[in-house]
Order: structure tokens, then sequence, then C-alpha cells
């Protein structure tokens, strides 16, 4: 537990800094910084991360097959879960946010507290998959329409096919090139953690009536989202099997909270609706993150991963 708690504690620091700069300064209001994160940072690290450990194009497919395989058994399931959720009227307008879990700006960091840098290029490939499922099943469902616009425009997607290419053309990178790509990832971890923290204490929840909901709801998406991840690794019907680093990360990014990215394309699209679920979500995030990381914990201490 001390050797967790320590890993942990970076994590935790960054997210309290981050609220507080958010709380006091403008350092993150505007989207200049998050559009620096994911159009520079994201994508540089994904780069390096692949191509620095020379990541075997099989071990990439399997990360991404599964992490679908992930999101269709978690949509199933939430589906069900909704359809018997008391106040729940439009099913659709949840489900983004219980089955995207926060890969990114959590998943990653917390990987790589607890395994180390090897994990960081497995984290992201999981997590540009459920970035690709946010702008797919999350716009969809939300808006009732799919668009591929938002997914050619989106740097860890082109990064993770950039990396694919390279590896299957056996291109030898430069050193300096790839140190550049080391140096511009390097503000990625701990931009993610402050931003992650300014948007939490920023959120407002004011209206939601009904908090014993959002409440029930955040227990779900760590807890049925680590579950269906070991679910997925135990139908898994190819072979061999994810190795245990794979399974690890990929466990504990399924274990994640919600995503900020799901309440942002809630406010986006859920303007003048009725029932709109953003201020569930709200309150949603901050408390998954809470059920989350003792989660975490609590599994690291049991030998889960």
């Amino acid at each position: 537990m001390t050797s967790l708690s320590a890993a942990l504690f970076p994590v935790i620091a960054a997210i309290c800094l981050g609220g507080l700069l958010g709380r006091t300064t403008d350092l993150f209001k505007g989207p200049a910084l998050s559009g620096l994160v994911s159009t520079v940072g994201i994508p540089a690290l994904l780069l390096h991360s692949i191509l620095a450990i020379n990541m075997d194009l099989s071990l990439m497919a399997d990360l991404i097959v599964i992490t679908l395989l992930y999101v269709v058994l978690m949509t199933g399931a939430t589906i069900v879960m909704l359809r018997f959720c008391p106040g729940v009227t439009r099913i659709r307008s949840y489900l983004p946010a219980l089955v995207n879990p926060n890969t990114g700006n959590m998943g990653v960091p917390v990987c790589f507290a607890l395994f180390g840098q090897e994990s960081v290029a497995l984290a992201l490939v999981i997590s540009s998959v459920i970035q690709v499922s946010h702008f797919t099943l999350g716009v969809g469902c939300l808006s009732g329409d799919y668009t591929v616009k938002a997914l050619c425009r989106n740097g860890p997607v082109l990064a993770l096919i950039c990396g694919a290419l390279l590896l299957a053309a056996d291109v030898s990178v430069p050193v300096p090139v790839l140190n550049t790509l080391d140096m511009l990832g390097a503000i990625t971890v701990p931009v993610m953690l402050m931003q992650l923290g300014s948007s939490v204490f920023n959120l407002k929840a004011e209206g939601a009536r009904h908090i014993l909901r959002p409440l029930l709801l955040s227990i779900w998406r760590p807890l049925a989202g680590l579950f269906i991840a070991w679910l997925a690794l135990i139908i898994w019907p190819f072979s061999p099997p994810l190795s245990d680093l794979q399974a690890k990360v990929f466990l504990v990014q399924g274990a994640m909270p919600v995503a900020v990215l799901s309440y942002v394309l809630a406010v986006k699209y859920g303007a003048g609706q009725e029932n709109s679920p953003q201020q569930d979500i709200a309150i949603m995030i901050l408390s998954s993150l809470i059920f989350s990381l003792a989660l975490v914990a609590v599994a690291h201490t049991l030998g889960v991963f």
C-alpha cells in the first residue's frame, strides 16, 4: 500500500495543483493549452513511445481489438443497466459518459505511476481507441449524427496510424527525431493532470436535484468498467493471450472515471434539450474520480494488477 501511495502521490498532487491554479489564475482558461496538448503533446508522446520501444504491430493490433471489444461489451451492459435506472429518460444521453473512461489525462498517468515508462505506449494505444469512441459513439448518441471529420483531425489517432506505418515499413527513425518527440511529449502527462484538476474543480453542478442517481452511476463506471475489462480478457478469442503488462494496463484503463470530454460533449450537444444530463455528468466526474482511485488502490492491494 505504501508503494501504491508513493506511486499515486504525484498524480493526486498534480491534479490538486491544477485545481488550485484553475481556481486562482487564468492559466487554463481558453482552448490554447488544451489545444497544445492534444495537437502536439499527446501525438508526440504516443509516437515516441511506439517507436522507442519498437512496439510489435501484433501487440498494437491486440490492444486495439480488445479495446473495441471492451467498448461493445460495456455499451451493451450499460444500456441494460440504464433501462432499469430510475429517472433516466434518454439512455443515449448517458451512454457515452458511462462507456468511455478517462483513459487520457487520468489513465495514462496512473499506468505510468504504477507500471513505469514501458506501460505508456500501451496505455496511449488504448486511449486512442477510446478517443475514436468519443467522436463516434459519443457524438453520435448526443447529437444523433455520426461524423468522421473530427477523427481526421484527431492528433492521437493520426500519430497511432503514423507509428503503425513506420513500424510496418521497418523505418529506422533518427535519434535526434526521437529525442525531439521525447522532449515534446514530456509536457503531456503533468499538463493533462493539471488540466483535469482545473476542469474538475471548476465544474458547476447547480440544479442537480437528484444527486443519488449520478452517485450510483459514478460507482457503475469504474466498477463495471473493471469487470467488463476482466471479462474481455477472459473471452479473448485469439492466441496468444495478452501479456501480463498488457492485461494490467488494460484493466487499469477500464477502471478509470468518467471523462471530462464527456461533459464537454454533453454541454455542446445538450444545450436547449429537455432533460439534458450535463449536471449529472458533472457530479459523476467528481465522484467517479474518487471511486476510481479507491478501486485501483483496492485492486492493486489485492494483487489484481
